[in-house]
């Protein structure tokens, strides 16, 4: 597994060598290393960066590591949202192979992140929990036409992500908004929490995608950890 050298700095601004044409990305990304608990993998959303979840750490209880899960090296597309979930499933397994499991992803990463708890039972491995964040499981366009989604990319951008890299970021948000568009989820068996944003609540929709029980939220901002934390702190 490839690992950040400086933790102190969980975001991506610890990984990016600014003089490279690519992201030298690591899959899995350390935001917070210690804790007793068994660790959540936040899987990226759909520009394929995990940086987001670093604010999440200040939300959940100090005991409970935290990894992001975010897409390998630019450039690598993959034939479905099922076989990028498996690469990720062997990669999640291979950093944490004895401790449970708890995976969480926001928006198309929770899409992903319901694709690698089916993919991971598929192969025996039960899953602790699962939460799924603005996460819509038939939602065929992420965000809309090319345009918007680049409008969307480009605004959502954090000011630690070197921008001369936007395009390659788009390159990868449009292939992800692809694999969704031809993606039919499996069914996990077990509960899950759903978070959404009023307004758009979609607990029912992952219904039959989920075998158990469904806790659903709405919240003003599925995106928001501050408001999200706590309901993912008392669920992992």
């Amino acid at each position: 597994m490839t690992v950040v050298n400086d933790l102190s700095h969980p975001s991506i601004t610890g990984i990016v060598d600014r003089s490279s044409t690519t992201y030298p990305r690591p899959t899995i990304l350390p935001i917070r290393v210690a804790g007793t608990r068994a660790p959540v993998f936040c899987i990226h959303p759909i520009d394929g960066l995990a940086s987001c979840y670093a604010s999440l750490a200040a939300h959940l209880d100090e005991e409970q590591p935290i990894y992001g899960v975010q897409a390998p090296t630019p450039g690598e597309n993959w034939k479905s949202l099922t076989a990028l979930a498996a690469y990720y499933a062997d990669k999640i397994l291979a950093a944490n192979s004895v401790r449970p499991i708890h995976l969480l992803g926001l928006s198309f990463g929770g899409l992903l992140a319901h694709a690698v708890a089916v993919v991971m039972q598929g192969h025996g491995v039960a899953v602790d929990s699962l939460t799924l964040l603005g996460s819509d499981p038939l939602q065929s366009r992420t965000v809309g036409t090319p345009a918007e989604l680049q409008h969307e990319l480009l605004a959502g951008m954090s000011d630690d992500i070197d921008r001369s890299h936007a395009e390659e970021l788009l390159a990868v948000a449009t292939h992800n908004e692809a694999l969704a568009h031809g993606h039919f989820p499996g069914v996990y068996v077990g509960s899950a929490l759903v978070v959404s944003a009023e307004g758009s609540d979609a607990g029912p929709a992952w219904h039959p995608f989920i075998s158990g029980t469904v806790v659903k939220y709405l919240v003003p901002d599925a995106a928001a950890f501050e408001i999200v934390g706590p309901l993912v702190n008392s669920y992992t």
